[in-house]
C-alpha cells in the first residue's frame, strides 16, 4: 500500500507535534517534578507519531527499528504515578518500575528468533501483559489518590487535582485495553481504531495540561495559606466524621504516646482543625476526646477478663501508668475500676 495521509493521520501528527511542543515547555520549566510529566507527554507524542506512521504505511519507508517506540506504553504508568507521589521537596523515583519496559525491549530486539508460527501468540502474551502493567499502575494511580485526601483547602485542592488526573489515566488505560478486547474478537474497525485513539489522545493531553495546575496547586498545599481560615459547619463535620472513623478503625488511641501532630499527619488535616472540630462539635480538648476512647476500650478489657490486673488494663487501654488511669476512669465514670468490674459482676 502507498504511504500516505488523511483527515484522521493528520489530526494525530499535529496532536503529537502539539504534545512534543508541551512537552519542552515542561521542560523549561526547570522542575524535576514537571520533568516525570514532560516525559510522559513525550513519550506518548512519540508513540504517537509511530501509531501515525503504521496507519499511513509510513512505516515501511524507515528501519523497523522504530516499532521499539510502540514499547514507550510501559512508562505511562510509573512516570504518572512518581509524578503523583512526587513534590517540590521530594521526588519520588524507582528504576524496577521499568523493568517492564526493558523485557520488552528484550522481547522487541529478539522477534527474528521465533518460530513464524509462534508469533502470534508471542504477540499476544505481549499484549495481554501491556495491558496489565497499566490496570495495575491505574489502581496504584487510584489507591495513592484516594488513601491521601486532605480536607483542609490546600490539600483539598491537591486531592482534586490528583483525582481530576487519576481518573483521566484510568479513561486512557480503558481505551488502550478495548483496543485489544476489539482485536481479540475480531471486531476492529479502522474508525474504531481512531475513535480509541481520540480517547487516549485527549486523557493524556488532559493530564498534560493540568500539570500546568500543579505548581499553584502545590503552592497553595505546601505553604499552607489557610491554615487560620475559618470553617464552615460542613468542612467541621466532614473532619469530625473522618477523626472518628479513623479512631474506631485504627483505634491509634492505644499508643500511650499519641499526639495531635500525629493524627494531623495520618489524616493529612492540619492540627489546628482537628483541635478545633474536637472543641466546637465534641465539646472536649484533645486529651478528653482520646481518654473516651481509651476508657471504653478499659471497660471492654474489665468486664473480658476479671482477672486480669489493673495496671494490665491500663496499659493496654493505651495510658502509661496507673495513677492517670484511674484518674480518668472515675472521671468518666464515676467510679474506679475495680468498683466497675464489681458492678457490673453484681449485674450480671
Amino acid at each position: 500500500m502507498e504511504p500516505s495521509l488523511n483527515t484522521w493521520t493528520i489530526f494525530f501528527l499535529i496532536a503529537a507535534v502539539q504534545g512534543l511542543f508541551l512537552s519542552t515547555m515542561i521542560f523549561l520549566r526547570k522542575s524535576r517534578v514537571n520533568n516525570l510529566l514532560g516525559f510522559l507527554l513525550l513519550s506518548f507524542s512519540l508513540c504517537l507519531i509511530y501509531y501515525v506512521g503504521f496507519w499511513t504505511n509510513y512505516n515501511s519507508l524507515f528501519s523497523p527499528i522504530l516499532g521499539i517506540l510502540s514499547g514507550l506504553t510501559y512508562t505511562f504508568g510509573p512516570l504518572l504515578f512518581f509524578y503523583i507521589k512526587s513534590s517540590k521537596k521530594e521526588i519520588y523515583f524507582n528504576g524496577y518500575h521499568f523493568i517492564p519496559l526493558l523485557l520488552f525491549m528484550a522481547y522487541f530486539f529478539s522477534w527474528s528468533l521465533y518460530p513464524d508460527h509462534l508469533k502470534p501468540t508471542f504477540n499476544r502474551l505481549q499484549s495481554i501483559v501491556q495491558s496489565l502493567q497499566l490496570a495495575i499502575y491505574t489502581f496504584l494511580i487510584l489507591r495513592f489518590t484516594y488513601q491521601n485526601k486532605g480536607l483542609s483547602n490546600g490539600a483539598l485542592k491537591l486531592y482534586l487535582w490528583r483525582k481530576k488526573v487519576s481518573w483521566a489515566f484510568f479513561g486512557y488505560s480503558l481505551s488502550f485495553v478495548l483496543y485489544y478486547v476489539l482485536v481479540w474478537t475480531g471486531t476492529l474497525k479502522i474508525e474504531y481504531d481512531y475513535m480509541i485513539s481520540v480517547a487516549s489522545t485527549f486523557f493524556i493531553y488532559f493530564i498534560g495540561y493540568h500539570g500546568f495546575q500543579r505548581q499553584e496547586v502545590f503552592k497553595m498545599y505546601e505553604n499552607g495559606r489557610y491554615e487560620k481560615s475559618a470553617l464552615n459547619t460542613s468542612a467541621s463535620s466532614a473532619i469530625l466524621d473522618t477523626l472518628r472513623n479513623y479512631m474506631k478503625e485504627k483505634r491509634p488511641y492505644l499508643d500511650s504516646s499519641l499526639r495531635l501532630q500525629d493524627l494531623g499527619e495520618h489524616l493529612n488535616i492540619s492540627n489546628h482543625y482537628i483541635s478545633q472540630v474536637i472543641n466546637d462539635l465534641d465539646g472536649k480538648n484533645f486529651a478528653d476526646f482520646v481518654n473516651e476512647y481509651r476508657i471504653e476500650e478499659a471497660k471492654r478489657l474489665l468486664l473480658e477478663d476479671d482477672q486480669k490486673k489493673i495496671i494490665h488494663i491500663a496499659y493496654d487501654s493505651g495510658f502509661n501508668n496507673k495513677a492517670s488511669f484511674n484518674n480518668a476512669f472515675k472521671r468518666f465514670t464515676g467510679m474506679a475500676p475495680t468498683e466497675f468490674r464489681e458492678s457490673q459482676s453484681v449485674i450480671a
